[in-house]
């Protein structure tokens, strides 16, 4: 039988499949009301087995399991009732009615949209769940390209350095697993992969290594969505993890499931990268994904019709509205032009509406008092009166509610702390915080630099010779912001290099060089997740005192 084009197809069939779902729904509804109505539901199975058929024969794989899961669904509910499962059948209906309007309407099919309201049918069943990379195929015989460097650690050393780079992926687990902010978890997840990978050279596992990283870099960079599945996955590698810390040289000469590797595959032929080792993953398995994660999670929520958050909206509405306020008084008080107060008076009134609207009543009453004074103000109403002040504070009293708002959105940080002082803009004084975070995180890769030229141009100590500025820098600005457990890591840093590095009379190893690197490395990550205004936790400055401990230098110890 020739097989037929399934958006061609597909435009044919529509009304009757349309129509073949809403009947379902409706039987489901009818037996959710009387489970004595068994009828029901067999007459629910048979059309989903038939729509099944029509699945195959129009060639959309993803519809047809689907549509499979939920006959089987319907045969199971005839012998256990099972409320879970009669919602999630529900569900899928409504989904995959979306899928097929999806297709018709866009002209492609993207199995991968159906994969969750799949595995929540099995959920709801207790089966296993099926793989993100279900409908993905690669050459799984293919072997990494370049091969693993030769490791410069001894099978004796890899024990202790492996228990501490696997604590390391922990942390950066955790804070996925507790939903705070990915990139940068992800990144000290990543690292964990590259040293582990440098450090046990040619075996087994190197390619699960070699795999494993490009997918957390892939993740990272493209901001990837953080399914359950992906979170599992990222579990299943810290037990590979754990096999080489607890089995060593046997874990080590073992490969890792296939089923992990085709996993970690499909997600790095997802990202938009092309080059580093997410391109050299891409090329060695020839990985052309025709779409990236951002497109597949964009089409997702087309699909399902999700949005966003009303609380951000009001907010960053009233920034805006106080922004164009400020300008307006800003020229007002250089005498630049005569000032519409009567509009200024209006837009003072909608904000009063919008406090009262978010329950800010107070700050409601007192800024639709100021907007009445205001609407009788003439156009050269002069600046330097009591009022006209007044009127300013007023503004930074909504423009403060407005931050404290959007801070309501967001886990509490370092970045956004409260001040006692309320005649301070919360959105200047994180401003300049930004900045501090900003120049810290510039001291920190110039660090990074001249440490990555004095290990390139054998152990030159002149390449490190602005490093005690930098350093100081550093500190200043970490004080600044408070971060006195950061600010403690930096400056064991620095002695590490002012004392070994500098005035010390043996080279370091390659070793000693890359924990270095991983205690600058997890300093940057939490000032980035502040950057970014998502907090990550300080487990990642746990690590990078773990590894300036290991140089011979502890926190605790630092004067």
């Amino acid at each position: 039988m020739v097989a037929i084009t399934n958006t061609t197809s597909l435009t044919f069939l529509k009304e009757a499949i349309d129509s073949t779902l809403t009947e379902a729904e409706t039987r489901l509804e009818a037996f959710s009301d009387d489970h004595a109505l068994k009828e029901e539901l067999e007459h629910c199975a048979t059309a989903f087995q038939q729509l099944r058929g029509i699945c195959q024969v129009v060639e959309l794989p993803a519809a047809a399991l689907m549509s499979e899961e939920m006959a089987l669904a319907a045969r199971e509910l005839l012998e256990k009732v099972s409320e879970s499962r009669i919602q999630a059948l529900g569900n899928a209906i409504v989904l995959l009615t979306r899928y097929f309007d999806y297709v018709q309407l866009k002209n492609r099919t993207l199995p991968s949209l159906l994969i969750g309201g799949i595995n929540e049918l099995r959920r709801a069943g207790g089966k296993p769940l099926i793989q993100e990379s279900h409908f993905f195929s690669a050459d799984l015989s293919r072997q990494r390209n370049p091969e693993a460097p030769v490791s410069e650690v001894s099978r004796d050393e890899l024990t202790g350095l492996s228990r501490r780079l696997r604590h390391m992926y922990q942390v950066g687990l955790v804070g996925i697993l507790r939903e705070q902010n990915p990139p940068p978890h992800l990144k000290l997840m990543a690292r964990a992969m590259a040293r582990l990978d440098k450090a046990a050279g040619p075996c087994g596992l190197s390619r699960f290594f070699w795999v494993g990283q490009a997918a957390l870099m892939a993740m990272a960079a493209d901001e990837m969505a953080l399914t359950p599945a992906r979170k599992a996955l990222l579990s299943q590698y810290d037990r590979q993890l754990k096999k080489v810390v607890y089995d060593g040289g046997q874990a080590l000469e073992e490969d890792a499931p296939l089923l992990l590797l085709k996993e970690s595959l499909y997600l790095v032929s997802l990202s938009a990268v092309q080059e580093g080792v997410i391109g050299q993953v891409k090329q060695v398995f020839d990985l052309k994904n025709a779409i990236s994660d951002t497109e597949l999670q964009r089409e997702l929520s087309l699909m399902t019709g999700a949005s966003g958050s009303v609380i951000r909206s009001v907010a960053s509405a009233m920034r805006d509205e106080i922004g164009e306020l400020k300008q307006t008084l800003d020229l007002a008080s250089q005498g630049v032009a005569d000032t519409n107060y009567e509009s200024v008076a209006n837009s003072l009134s909608q904000l009063g509406s919008t406090l009262s609207m978010i329950g800010k009543d107070d700050d409601a009453a007192a800024i639709k008092d100021r907007s009445a004074q205001v609407r009788q103000w003439p156009a050269d109403q002069n600046v330097e009166t009591d009022a006209f002040h007044a009127l300013v504070d007023d503004l930074l009293r909504v423009e403060n509610v407005a931050a404290n708002l959007e801070r309501s959105l967001a886990p509490e940080d370092d970045v956004h702390k409260a001040s006692n002082n309320t005649a301070i803009s919360l959105y200047q004084l994180d401003d300049a915080r930004m900045t501090v975070v900003g120049e810290c995180r510039a001291g920190l890769a110039l660090a990074k630099r001249s440490i990555s030229s004095f290990m390139d141009n054998n152990w030159d100590a002149m390449h490190l010779s602005n490093l005690p500025g930098t350093f100081a820098t550093i500190a200043g600005g970490l004080m600044f912001l408070e971060l006195q457990r950061a600010r403690g890591v930096t400056e064991a840093c620095h002695q590490y290099i002012r004392k070994q590095l500098i005035e010390g009379e043996t080279a370091p190893t390659r070793e000693n060089m890359e924990t270095l690197a991983d205690a600058l490395t997890g300093v940057d990550y939490y000032l980035e997740s502040m950057e970014e205004q998502k907090p990550i936790g300080e487990g990642v400055l746990e690590v990078a005192e773990e590894s300036v401990k290991a140089l011979g230098f502890p926190v605790d110890k630092v004067a």
